[in-house]
């Protein structure tokens, strides 16, 4: 029993790197599938890749230190149907008379690994019919390939980690464990009855995706996008360029890099740089219209061009004679006027050194990022997460789902708009169509009054 317990220990310990390395493609998926990100749904993922980490563990745990190591008994496969019986039988099976004896029989290891074989895949047929809502012969298919690759493992030496195999492949195995993933899906009836049905947490994903775009889901977006342009400045410094340093190097690839992904490549997909395409997100108006190309560049020239690299610019330009400002914000700054533009009785201009505007731009950025912060808090509440250079542009960024929702709004107000207009009497579509549909409805059945009339006549 203690081996089972040190196993689920090291799954837990080795669990979140798993989750890091997976958590991008999960959280790509869900976006782009429903829009947002349900809390039980990951919760539900989360718990199953520990689990199929616990079961694995529980079939090559612990490994042998020696990877020559031969062990005599794990050579041969054991290829019997139900050989387990027999070993029932030898250990007491028909000789349980009483409830002492029949909790002897079970504590046997003969016996506990019997019924732990069995008990190892049941959650993954619960699994499969509440998570991934597979049917009975999916369930039946999927459990025997499970237990199929846990025996090829054992049987492979872990695939060829190791000279020899040093576990047994069993037939037995692939028989219990199979028959615990079927009861693990019939299981699954009654036990998941009082658990939200996933098809309707799905659906309110797909509402609050088509209302709200997530400040998480952008950020993804942007993180995807950054590590492009990470790429194509590693390409223009060890590329484009050879190797070759110089004043503007650094300033110059970051332009190109930030150029390529976020203005160039809107301009040729109507809105989207490359992490939008893979969140389905877009930058339009905030009406949910199409934005120009011209408002695509501004957006990010003013972002990147002119805020992020704000630093890179002044580093390229004025890299170690400091900048010249007024004076009139030497008090607020505690800077001195130069000595300069003292003794030629000008007071008007005063030399700001690097140190300087390194702490004026700190202080900046650092406002900056907690006015991100505050307002990523907000979106969480379903506030919308508008940057400055969106609003100085016009443009925002939402979700395909989100876009279309609004243009369906705005098409209907304005057939309303147009209605009313018109004259038509209607308070909405709805209620115009139905006095249409009663108005035609009327003159045929006038028309057909009339002619019964002639008809007597």
């Amino acid at each position: 029993m203690a081996g089972y317990v040190d196993n689920i220990r090291i799954a837990a310990l080795l669990f979140p790197l798993a989750s890091a390395l997976l958590s991008l493609p999960y959280a790509i998926y869900q976006y782009r599938r429903y829009g947002s990100i349900s809390a039980w749904k990951t919760f539900l993922v989360a718990s199953f890749i520990f689990y199929l980490m616990c079961a694995y563990f529980m079939v090559i745990l612990p490994l042998p230190a020696d990877r020559a190591i031969y062990v005599a008994s794990a050579q041969h496969p054991q290829l019997q149907p139900f050989h387990f019986m027999q070993q029932l039988r030898a250990s007491g099976l028909d000789r349980i008379d009483s409830l002492s004896s029949l909790l002897a029989f079970l504590r046997l290891p003969a016996v506990y690994t019997v019924y732990f074989n069995v008990l190892l895949t049941v959650p993954f047929g619960v699994y499969l019919r509440y998570l991934f809502h597979r049917r009975w012969w999916q369930a039946l298919l999927l459990g025997f390939g499970l237990t199929l690759f846990f025996e090829t493992s054992q049987l492979t030496g872990l695939f060829g980690l190791y000279e020899h195999p040093y576990r047994l492949f069993d037939v037995d195995d692939l028989i219990t464990n199979t028959a615990g993933a079927m009861l693990g899906f019939w299981l699954s009836f009654p036990l998941c009855r009082s658990l939200p049905d996933l098809r309707d947490v799905d659906a309110r994903s797909i509402v609050r995706g088509s209302e709200h775009t997530s400040f998480t889901r952008r950020l993804l977006a942007f993180a995807i996008d950054m590590a492009l342009c990470q790429g194509i400045v590693w390409l223009w410094t060890n590329v484009v360029s050879l190797g070759v340093t110089g004043r503007y190097e650094g300033l110059i690839g970051a332009l190109v890099a930030t150029g390529v992904v976020f203005m160039l490549v809107p301009c040729l997909t109507r809105g989207q740089t490359p992490g939008h395409m893979a969140l389905r997100l877009r930058v339009v108006r905030p009406d949910g219209s199409a934005a120009t190309n011209g408002a695509y560049i501004a957006r990010y020239g003013l972002l990147f061009w002119v805020f992020l690299l704000l630093p890179s610019w002044l580093g390229a330009l004025f890299p170690t004679s400091g900048v010249t400002a007024a004076s009139g914000l030497a008090p607020a700054l505690g800077i001195a006027p130069t000595s300069g533009a003292e003794l030629s009785g000008h007071t008007d201009e005063l030399l700001l050194g690097a140190g300087a505007f390194e702490a004026i731009l700190s202080s900046v950025y650092a406002v900056w990022a907690f006015s991100i912060l505050v307002r990523a808090v907000l979106s969480a509440f379903k506030r919308p997460f508008v940057m400055l250079n969106g609003v100085m542009t016009n443009t925002r960024v939402m979700s395909d789902s989100q876009i279309e929702r609004l243009r369906a709004a705005r098409h209907a107000q304005s057939l309303e708009d147009e209605l009313a207009q018109n004259d038509l009497g209607a308070a909405s579509i709805d209620e115009a169509f139905d006095e249409s549909f009663d108005s035609v409805y009327s003159d045929e059945l006038d028309a057909e009054i009339d002619d019964a009339r002639a008809g007597d006549a």
